[in-house]
């Protein structure tokens, strides 16, 4: 023990002498911590007194991103930096134990800024390189950056800030094109603003513009008791200065038409319109008729339609409708009247629909489907279901395209356009936006007719309206009434639900269909509805409205006109077990079958046209012709949709702000990590030397991304469609494609989740810096995006719009916590329900950022430990944003059928 001793306490022998076991197997714990710590770092080759080294190889092995160079000095540029380590065949790499700053470091998933002897290895430092070899440490070029570990550096991309020496790229061309997309869109607001002042302050221009009136156009205003005139007047704005050989003409832009002067209740109404003044003549009635002729096509047939014992049950056997029969012939206007809950509307759903409980409805004589004609039939609902972002003229013109006949030009389409608004009273408040409920812009009157004027631009063969004049002032009311009248006699049929109308609009009508209590109280012609009930008993007082006497009967409050109280003046049950009994088979129908003029003849008869093969087929060539074509209706709808984006720009703007706030906050949360998100076990034979591992900042900055993105387009997603469900179930009740109006929609979409996206990855990319590049951190963004827009359709659809922003955002962070991170998917794979989590698109998005600040470090870092320790996969980036992108699709998929049943389902 002795000899022992000595040979510990002589400090001149290098541990190389001990080639003994013996002897330091003969030592006690004591003596030889003494001994350890008597050697200095010259013999040990550790930094830290009293530490041994321990050997990592038998050869010089120094593995990619790691220095090892011998003694001296290495010369770059203007700069002498220190050599590392020692290290070749005779001194192999050798471990020691850290010091406990080092120590402290390591456990806190960081490096040592030095080596902790002279042949131990050191990770080359961020802002270097060290090529294969570990024999020198060049530090990278301006344009060109380093993370810690490089053995080359990277190329940074274009327009990236990478000074000399960078351990990582600041992505700045990105942020310079957000910052020109923004400085654009503030130009264009306020270009808009001003626009739209200086519109409001000038009043429009209106320049003559001439159509060629036809031998047809010229038959068809015969019809009409007018005299055509080769050149027709309507008011259009002047887009500049007239041309020296235009004239500009300032006319009325609305049809001038005297207002009837007898008040006689049994007035006949003759079946022109002459009460129209001779200046209307060359007015825009005159060309919307001719241009309502073209497009009709068929002359000798429109629709009619017959029905006979007709009821209608609701689910719950709710009878609404009982034994209704009548028969509306071509180009008749038929009033349908009655209280509330008498079964009016249920009435016009079903011959819409030609669906009943029970009953026949037949078009043009024979069973058929009403679907057959939907491009020929126009409903005009008694809310109005008007675009608010649009103007009047926008929202009648996209009607206009979308059904009028494909031969037509647009420019034809939009004098045809501005003709209807003229009639209908609206030019002055053409260019105006329509305006919701919550934010109105023009009356509710206008409203009203706007309306109108979407079905009438679709140049209908029978039209259907649910209370037109609700709402209207009585000159108003009375305008649009004898707009249908005047169509009525070019052969469209008009249907209209009408309450308590003016004596003026009353004796407009041919027929009339009395309901109460969901049955008839009388059918036929509207001037013989007076006699009929006051062959019943009931007085008509002078100079009353014969409507509203009519309506106090058939509500059950006609006992003060009653000569006959007790029979029919107490309630409606007479009135209708009287018509069944003997009005509907009785002197009535003799009554109808008596033409008073061959004018009128038309007018009073209840036989509706029998089809023949020929008039079917020229019926079929004219709904051939009707209705843009798929593509272009996709476009049609593309492009509204956007003006409807442009107009609400406020939600835009707030979307862009709320991605851009979220990608700043998430990115100062990864910013103290320098770019460095991922730390692993170092490959044999340095595993030892390894930090503790940090496995979870590269995936939890995709599950931050997933969660951040929910938060910032779900809400915008809801809104595309959560506000539309009525439009789209008017819009394909008329034979708008389904499938273009929903891609339309989808597509337009686009732009503004390509600007969103980019302002979040500019804000996260230049504060987190990862190693991800900034196109593949755009591409994975831009496809989550997409997804969640996805998903927040489908929520539109389930929910109330009221509804639908909440939980849109909270099922976007359940996805994103179904991401793989908390709980990591390895820990899923134990409970065997991996193949939920692969349904949400959060745990392929996840998958893909850990793809791509992982795999470039696989040569550094044991990858594969890595990725069966968290559970995710590595090296699938394409197919991850495939997938992602096919979850989006699948949901608008979802969200598209779910919008077709919710339509039956309203139906």
């Amino acid at each position: 023990m002795a000899n022992h001793s000595a040979l510990a306490n002589d400090a001149t022998l290098s541990p190389r002498a001990y080639t003994d076991p013996s002897v330091l197997n003969d030592m006690t714990t004591m003596q030889f911590n003494e001994w350890a710590f008597s050697l200095g770092d010259t013999q040990t080759g550790c930094y830290n007194k009293g530490s041994l080294p321990l050997a990592l190889a038998t050869n010089d092995t120094c593995l990619l991103g790691f220095w090892c160079k011998s003694s001296g000095h290495v010369h770059h540029s203007f700069m002498l930096i220190p050599a590392g380590p020692n290290s070749d065949d005779e001194h192999p790499p050798q471990m020691c134990p850290p010091t406990w700053q080092c120590a402290v470091l390591r456990a806190n998933q960081a490096t040592c800024p030095f080596a902790q002897g002279d042949l131990e290895p050191l990770i080359c430092p961020g802002g270097s390189y060290c090529p294969p070899g570990g024999k020198t440490r060049i530090p990278c070029d301006a344009g060109t950056f380093c993370p810690q570990g490089s053995y080359k550096p990277i190329k940074c991309d274009k327009g990236a800030y990478c000074p000399w020496a960078s351990a990582h790229q600041i992505p700045l061309l990105p942020l310079y094109v957000v910052i020109s997309i923004d400085s654009l869109l503030l130009c264009l607001l306020v270009a808009g603003l001003a626009y739209s002042k200086w519109r409001k302050r000038n009043k429009p221009r209106y320049s003559s513009i001439n159509i060629k009136v036809t031998e047809d156009d010229t038959e068809a205003l015969r019809a009409l008791n007018m005299s055509p005139r080769c050149s027709v007047s309507i008011a259009e704005v002047s887009t500049g200065a007239p041309s020296p050989n235009s004239s500009i003409t300032l006319i009325s832009t609305t049809p001038t038409i005297s207002a009837p002067t007898t008040r006689d209740r049994h007035r006949s109404t003759a079946s022109d319109i002459s009460h129209l003044s001779p200046d209307s003549q060359d007015s825009a009635m005159n060309k919307f008729l001719i241009y309502l002729s073209r497009a009709m096509h068929t002359k000798e047939l429109g629709l009619s339609f017959d029905f006979e014992g007709l009821s209608f049950e609701t689910s719950k056997k709710l009878e609404i409708l009982h034994n209704i029969t009548g028969s509306i012939p071509r180009g008749t206007m038929t009033g349908i009247m009655g209280g509330s809950g008498a079964g009016k509307s249920t009435l016009v759903n079903a011959l819409m629909r030609g669906k009943s409980s029970s009953g026949t409805i037949k078009i043009n004589g024979v069973i058929k489907d009403m679907k057959r004609y939907k491009k020929l039939v126009g409903r005009v609902p008694q809310d109005d279901i008007v675009l608010g972002e649009l103007t009047v003229r926008e929202n009648i013109l996209h009607s206009a395209r979308m059904r009028l006949p494909s031969s037509w030009n647009d420019r034809a389409i939009q004098d045809y356009v501005d003709s209807l608004i003229a009639c209908l009273s609206l030019t002055h408040v053409r260019n105006s936006l329509v305006g919701d409920a919550r934010k109105p812009v023009i009356s509710g009157g206008q409203r009203k007719r706007v309306s109108v004027g979407i079905e009438l631009a679709a140049a209908p063969m029978a039209i259907f309206l649910d209370e037109p004049t609700s709402g209207l002032d009585a000159t108003s009311a009375a305008s649009i009434m004898r707009l249908l009248k005047a169509i009525s006699r070019l052969g469209v049929t008009v249907i209209a639900i009408i309450h308590q109308p003016r004596e003026d609009i009353f004796v407009d009508f041919d027929q009339l269909l009395l309901l109460a209590d969901g049955s008839q109280v009388y059918a036929g012609a509207t001037e013989e509805a007076a006699p009929y009930f006051e062959d019943l008993g009931y007085q008509f007082p002078t100079r009353s409205n014969p409507a509203d006497i009519i309506m106090d009967i058939i509500t059950g409050n006609g006992k003060q006109y009653s000569s006959d109280a007790e029979k029919f003046g107490g309630d409606t049950d007479s009135l209708i077990q009287f018509w069944y009994e003997n009005g509907q088979y009785g002197k009535t129908n003799k009554r109808l079958s008596v033409a008073v003029n061959a004018a009128r003849s038309h007018r009073l008869s209840v036989n509706s046209m029998q089809s023949t093969a020929e008039h079917e087929q020229s019926l079929h060539e004219t709904m051939k012709t009707r209705g843009a074509s798929w593509y272009a209706q996709v476009y049609y709808c593309c492009k509204r949709a956007l003006l409807q984006q442009v107009r609400n720009r406020t939600s835009f703007f707030f979307e862009i702000f709320v991605a851009a706030l979220a990608g700043l906050v998430i990115g100062l949360s990864a910013h103290s990590s320098d770019g460095h998100l991922f730390s692993g076990i170092y490959h044999p034979p340095f595993t030892m030397m390894s930090s503790a591992v940090d496995y979870k900042s590269a995936p939890q900055l995709g599950l931050l991304s997933a969660m951040a993105i929910g938060l910032a387009s779900s809400a915008p997603g809801v809104w595309v469609f959560g506000e539309e469900a009525p439009i789209f179930h008017r819009e394909s009740s008329s034979g708008h494609s389904k499938s273009a109006y929903y891609l339309g929609k989808v597509m337009s979409t686009f732009p503004r989740i390509t600007i969103a996206a980019l302002h979040y990855t500019v804000m996260i990319g230049v504060l987190a810096t990862p190693l991800m590049s900034f196109q593949d951190m755009y591409a994975a963004n831009l496809v989550y995006f997409y997804a969640i827009y996805g998903l927040a359709s489908i929520v539109s659809m389930l929910v109330k719009r009221e509804d639908g922003p909440l939980l849109a955002v909270l099922l976007s962070l359940i996805l994103g916590v179904l991401g793989g991170v908390a709980p990591p998917l390895s820990q899923v794979k134990k409970w065997h329900m991996e193949w939920f989590w692969r349904l949400s698109p959060g745990v392929w998005f996840t998958e893909g950022y850990w793809t791509k600040m992982v795999s470039p470090r696989a040569y550094l870092w044991d990858v594969d430990v890595a990725s069966q320790s968290i559970g995710l996969t590595l090296g699938e980036f394409g197919k991850d944003l495939a997938l992602i992108l096919v979850i989006g699709t699948v949901y608008r998929l979802l969200a598209y059928v779910l919008m077709i049943l919710f339509k039956k389902r309203q139906r």
